[in-house]
Parts: C-alpha cells; sequence; structure tokens
C-alpha cells in the first residue's frame, strides 16, 4: 500500500466515522483515536473497509494520567495494512470498563479475557471475565500489568524466599 492509498482509505474511513481521530502513521500503518462509546460502532467500520482480521488487544497503564489506553490491532490482508484503534479509560477499577467486541471480532475474547487479568479491565458483555484464564485463582485481581504493582512484594510472598532479596537493590534478576 502506498501513501497515497493509506490517505483515500483513511478518507473513506472518517467519512464513515466522523467521531473519530485518524492519520497514515507510515505505509501500510494507519492509526485511529475514537471515544470509548463508540469503539463498537467504529471497529464494525472497520470491518466494512475490509479488516477483518483483529491481531491483537494490547493496553498501556498511564498511571500519571490516571488512563490504560487499550490498542485494537486490525489487519487488512488485502493490502497489508495494519490499523491501530485506540481508546482511553480511567484506570480506576470501578470506572475500568469498556463494551466487549468479541460480537463483531469473535478473536477478541481470548485478547479481552488477557487484558482483564493483567489490567483489570472488565469488558462489559463479555461472560467470560470472572473464568479463570491466565492467573491462579489467588492471584486474581492483582493485575501484574499495571505499573503501581509490587513485583518484588509480590515474589517475595508468592515463593517465601525473603532472604534472597534486598530492599535496596535496585534490579534483580528473577
Amino acid at each position: 500500500m502506498t501513501w497515497e492509498v493509506g490517505e483515500e482509505l483513511l478518507r473513506s474511513i472518517l467519512e464513515k466515522a466522523p467521531y473519530a481521530e485518524g492519520r497514515v502513521r507510515r505505509e501500510r500503518r494507519l492509526e485511529f483515536k475514537v471515544p470509548v462509546e463508540r469503539l463498537r460502532e467504529f471497529l464494525s467500520v472497520m470491518k466494512e473497509h475490509n479488516f477483518p482480521l483483529m491481531l491483537q488487544i494490547s493496553a498501556v497503564d498511564w498511571l500519571k494520567e490516571g488512563e490504560i489506553e487499550l490498542v485494537y490491532h486490525l489487519m487488512n490482508i488485502e493490502l497489508g495494512t495494519h490499523a491501530m484503534v485506540k481508546v482511553r479509560i480511567p484506570r480506576d477499577l470501578e470506572k475500568a470498563k469498556v463494551p466487549t467486541v468479541r460480537d463483531i471480532y469473535p478473536a477478541a475474547e481470548t485478547y479481552e479475557r488477557d487484558v482483564h487479568d493483567f489490567f483489570g479491565v472488565y469488558f462489559e458483555g463479555n461472560d467470560k471475565m470472572e473464568m479463570p484464564w491466565i492467573l491462579d485463582d489467588p492471584e486474581r485481581g492483582l493485575y501484574p500489568h499495571r505499573k503501581d504493582f509490587n513485583m518484588l512484594e509480590y515474589v517475595k510472598r508468592k515463593y517465601k524466599i525473603l532472604d534472597r532479596f534486598d530492599e535496596n537493590k535496585d534490579r534483580y534478576v528473577i
């Protein structure tokens, strides 16, 4: 896909979704920012524009901003184009909620459960949020990929090897 084809694809998508912000990040790479309340609608637009494959949902914990950014990675195989659809939500556990998109992209179910286990984001409408996925039951609710997660404290408690750790060290290989 050339830069011009990317610009045309971007224009076509934004015509259908004027509430979104978008740009061609580089050849074969589109980036969009969407309000969370329009996420499902926007992903349906992306599917109509031949982005049938969801590669992943990743998350970034913006601790200082008090937000978690979800990045939905989509692929247009025909054009070899990767699109990143970004939404931001509050990181507060009571408010860290977003609607599921597993009915639009069935592969999203796995990715939603992964983000839930590691970041504490709740995907409303996904009835498998409370089923154990990656973490053991006693570890549920710890959210180890959040920036304020105390890994050293967790390792000490989980493996009961307190004498190996010095509080004054700033690097460990575990």
